[in-house]
Parts: C-alpha cells; sequence; structure tokens
C-alpha cells in the first residue's frame, strides 16, 4: 500500500473512532459521572481573573451605584445596587456620592422602580451585555439591583439550582425590606429565567407576588433545552427513555429540574417574555411553548420576538429601541394589576 493509501487509512479509523467516542463515550461519561452535566449547566468556572467586583463605574456601569455583601447560606452574596438616571445626576451635579443608608432609603420611592436582574450562566454580573442592560434600564429611571449566586463572580459556595434561589429570595427579601409599596419587578435571563420562574412561583404561592416577571431568552424545561443545545448532537440519537434515564434522572436527584413550564401556571403577577428568532442558544420555539404553557393556564402574559433580521441572537435584546416603550407600558400594567390586588385583598 502506497504512503497515501496509508494515511488515508489512518484518517478513516481516527475518524470512527472519534465518532464512536462522540456518539457511544459521551453519553457514557454522562451516565458515569452525572456532575459533569451539572458543571456544564452552570458554567460558573467561566470567569474573567482581577476582576473588581467592589468598584461599580470601573465595570462601565453609568449611574451611581453601590457594591455589597449580604450572608447567604454558603457565605457572602455580591450584589450591585444602581441608582436611576435622574436621581443619579442629580447626586453627581451637587457634588455628592449618597451613602449606604440614603441608597437603601431611594428603593422606597415610588416614582423609580426596581428591577431585580437574574443573570444567566457562566462568568458574573459585570459581563458586558448585562452592564449594557443595567445602563438601559437605569437610563430608563429604574433602579437596578443584581448578583452573583453562589459559586458566580465573588459569591462564595457552589451553585445548585436550590442554592440559586434561595440567594435570589435574600436579595428579594432585602429590596423587598427597603421598597415598601415601590414596584418590584424580576427580570430573568437564560438560565435566570428559570431560577426567577421558581422565586416568583414561591411568592405567588406565598400570596406576596412582585408586581411583575420579565423571562428574557428563556426556555420551557431542563430537557428541552439541554436536547435542543448544539452541544447535545452527540446524545439526540438516543431514545427518549435512555435520556430520561441517563440524563434526566440524574440531574432530578441534585434537585436541577428548571420545570419553568410548569411553575409558570402559578404565577399570579404579569409576565413579560422576550426572545430573538435567531437566538442561538436557546431555540424561540422554546419560548413559544413556554408562552403556550402560560396561555394555557390564564395567566397574564405577553410575548414579544424579535425577527432574526436584528441579530439580537441570545444575549443583544437590551440593544432593540422598543424596550423603552415596553418596559415602561408593562410596568404600569403591573403596577395597576397589583393596584387592584390590593384592592381586592382589602374587601
Amino acid at each position: 500500500m502506497s504512503a497515501l493509501g496509508v494515511l488515508l487509512l489512518c484518517l478513516c479509523q481516527v475518524t470512527v473512532l472519534l465518532v464512536i467516542f462522540v456518539f457511544l463515550g459521551i453519553p457514557l461519561l454522562i451516565a458515569l459521572f452525572p456532575n459533569i452535566m451539572v458543571k456544564m449547566f452552570f458554567l460558573n468556572f467561566r470567569r474573567i481573573p482581577m476582576t473588581d467586583y467592589m468598584n461599580v463605574s470601573a465595570n462601565n456601569v453609568r449611574s451611581i451605584g453601590r457594591a455589597f455583601y449580604l450572608h447567604g447560606q454558603e457565605g457572602n452574596i455580591g450584589v450591585w445596587h444602581m441608582l436611576p438616571k435622574s436621581m443619579s445626576a442629580d447626586y453627581r451635579e451637587k457634588g455628592i456620592h449618597p451613602d449606604d443608608e440614603e441608597m437603601e432609603r431611594s428603593l422606597s420611592l415610588t416614582q423609580y422602580p426596581i428591577v431585580l436582574y437574574l443573570h444567566g450562566n457562566s462568568f458574573d454580573r459585570t459581563i458586558a451585555h448585562r452592564v449594557e442592560l443595567y445602563n438601559l434600564l437605569n437610563k430608563l429611571d429604574y433602579h437596578v439591583v443584581t448578583f452573583d449566586y453562589r459559586g458566580y463572580g465573588d459569591s462564595e459556595g457552589n451553585p445548585s439550582e436550590p442554592g440559586l434561589v434561595n440567594d435570589s429570595r435574600l436579595v428579594y427579601d432585602y429590596v423587598k425590606s427597603h421598597a415598601k409599596d415601590n414596584a418590584i419587578v424580576v427580570w430573568g435571563h437564560s438560565m435566570g429565567s428559570g431560577v426567577s420562574t421558581k422565586l416568583v412561583m414561591d411568592l405567588s404561592v406565598e400570596g406576596i407576588p412582585p408586581h411583575g416577571l420579565v423571562l428574557e431568552s428563556p426556555f420551557n424545561n431542563l430537557r428541552d433545552a439541554i436536547m435542543n443545545h448544539l452541544l447535545s448532537i452527540p446524545i439526540r440519537w438516543m431514545p427518549e427513555s435512555m435520556v430520561q434515564k441517563i440524563l434526566i434522572q440524574p440531574l432530578r436527584e441534585v434537585n436541577l429540574k428548571m420545570e419553568t413550564d410548569k411553575r409558570i401556571k402559578a404565577i399570579t403577577c404579569p409576565i413579560l417574555i422576550l426572545h430573538a428568532e435567531n437566538d442561538h442558544v436557546i431555540p424561540v420555539f422554546l419560548a413559544r411553548k413556554l408562552r403556550d404553557a402560560a396561555l394555557a393556564a390564564s395567566r397574564d402574559v405577553k410575548y414579544v420576538e424579535f425577527d432574526e433580521d436584528r441579530n439580537y441572537q441570545h444575549k443583544f435584546i437590551y440593544m432593540a429601541p422598543e424596550l423603552s416603550t415596553l418596559l415602561p407600558t408593562f410596568i404600569e400594567h403591573s403596577k395597576e394589576i397589583a393596584s387592584q390586588r390590593g384592592s381586592l385583598r382589602s374587601n
């Protein structure tokens, strides 16, 4: 056999072995070591070194902000609070930087609604597309409070779904304790949409929902999100029974469920779903399924889909100019519903 023939034969053998590993070895590794999938889901090991979490302005936040810690189940949780643009401008014009108590008192001013932002997996609260959203929300004259879940950024501990929900409740309760009657909207992006839906479901069941819930680039449930991700191609050949046995069930055993399409049915505040048609991480039809689940349960839901030619993909919806009217309209509607709910309670 010629040298070229030997080379081609070797290439064929390597290709066959690679295909066998990808389509058989990867599923086997997942079955034997389910924690691999847990780590791949949370991706909290992705981080930028030397990040200054305690200097809000150093991370391109335009409004005055405060960095601080809340003590959670597994240690400190890093939090940012950024002021509405007009309030920030007033302080700067006077040459004053508000102290911590002033920042907390400002949360009760009802002309400035509050957005509690829950980010997606990988990296932390300092990443550019998240910061650009904070800047947009501040420009609309909203307070923005955001944080890193346990195991992300400068927050201590290890991530789990119950842990992320617990951290979210910790920060929500902090905000609520200072907001008094001010409007609070919970905003979850990607993985954060699953966490925020569980948080708001819990609050709804307790009879104390926030004013509204925004789900940006959400998925309907964990199984569909995994099986429709590009990285799932090596396991798509498996029958559903095998998917459940070697993939979904082990994740459920470590309390990773993300059953957003079930949980959304119990939410009692208005819901706004935002999704890009060309989202390459979470296909748009999963957001449509989530919308349909909410509508089937007669939830108050508004669904907005951005055309493919706008190229917002998974994390650039903040660039949509209509958000400057869409969000105030949604928040005003949420306030009206909350007011009606309060009137019914008092009667």
